[in-house]
């Protein structure tokens, strides 16, 4: 059976596939555009509560677990975490900024967890771009300097970016640096508000001719890769990279997979910040089996699935995220600005790719 319709076969009838914790919301930068609710309080799980955790997910037989943050390297326990995931057998990813991942600390990653894949988050192609959204000076030479330690260790990573306003001119650029460190890049076409609303990341949303440069680019690349070149792909969320076969919801939130907090709330998602239940009051188990909120989610996605079918065929609505229109527009079921504008920019190019295909006739 193909990982996809494992992942469809875990989205139809609810089977936890994936699990990614938000390990701490410290971060040894400053993004402009983060979108952690730094002001959100709890009692942070332990580490006793951690290995508990881990060991319920191993018994559902959850496949695999995300580490994230803030910077999840900044947790005391992260090693330790990342330690006894590895040693249950769960396919484990790291989702870094990479300013730490260097030296003695970096080895210790490979050695003691060894990750499936490291994600590490480029915002420019210059010190200049990069730098204004990390709000931390020599932030970029840093990271080009780790990126090529970590490679050298052996180490899988692959490169993560938010199109924004400031590097939406960049794009070029970036892909060429990912390519000459032999890295791929992942770009993410929408920037979000933050987890408590506060709107101020949208000032930063790219250009809708921004978002027309990065799908022209991606038709490009994509040419080109039966020629060799690597493509530029281009996504919304998704912890394991896959696209499930169809089926009769819109996306695995709270069906296949779950967020969860360094206070130990549950979400659907790590865009969907609705609690679901917590991790102090009830065992990850008996939420993902009996918890109202996690029914109501799984009916949701059968709403938005139903809703985006009535759009039409042709509409392209391109990875229509409920949990960003809840966050944009209150509604899951709302298309928001970002998705409509996806939508337009990835009709447009396409009409344009169809006009250069098209024989010419004398």
């Amino acid at each position: 059976m193909s990982l996809s319709r494992v992942v469809a076969t875990a989205w139809r009838e609810n089977l936890l596939f994936s699990v990614l914790l938000e390990l701490t919301y410290r971060c040894n930068l400053d993004c402009f555009f983060c979108y952690n609710d730094l002001a959100l309080k709890g009692e942070p799980l332990s580490r006793e509560q951690y290995f508990r955790l881990l060991a319920d997910l191993r018994e559902m037989e959850v496949m695999n677990l995300t580490l994230s943050g803030g910077e999840p390297l900044a947790h005391p326990d992260f090693l330790a975490l990342g330690a006894r995931a590895r040693e249950l057998g769960f396919v484990v990813r790291v989702k870094s900024n990479g300013h730490a991942l260097r030296g003695e600390l970096a080895r210790r990653v490979r050695d003691e967890i060894d990750p499936f894949l490291i994600e590490v988050s480029l915002h420019g192609a210059t010190a200049a771009t990069h730098d204004r959204q990390t709000r931390v000076p020599g932030s970029f030479d840093r990271l080009l300097a780790n990126l090529r330690e970590l490679r050298d260790l052996g180490l899988r990573v692959k490169l993560n970016s938010t199109l924004t306003r400031w590097n939406e001119g960049e794009i070029e650029g970036m892909l060429d640096l990912a390519d000459s460190l032999g890295l791929p890049l992942q770009v993410d076409p929408e920037v979000t508000p933050r987890d408590d609303g506060d709107r101020e990341p949208l000032q930063v949303a790219p250009s809708r001719e921004g978002v027309l440069r990065l799908f022209r680019l991606q038709f490009a690349r994509g040419r080109a890769a039966e020629e060799g070149a690597p493509e530029v792909q281009v996504a919304r969320g998704g912890d394991d990279g896959t696209v499930p076969t169809p089926v009769h919801k819109h996306c695995g939130a709270g069906s296949s997979g779950i967020a969860i907090d360094p206070f130990g709330n549950v979400y659907p998602c790590v865009q969907w910040r609705r609690p679901v239940g917590n991790l102090h009051q009830q065992g990850i188990g008996e939420i993902w089996r009996g918890s109202a909120g996690l029914a109501e989610v799984r009916e949701l996605t059968v709403q938005v699935k139903e809703r985006i079918g009535a759009e039409g065929p042709g509409s392209h609505l391109l990875n229509f995220c409920p949990g960003s229109a809840a966050a944009h527009a209150g509604s899951p079921l709302a298309l928001y600005p970002a998705a409509v504008q996806r939508r337009e920019a990835l009709e447009q190019v396409m009409e344009e790719e169809r006009k250069t295909l098209l024989p010419v006739v004398r």
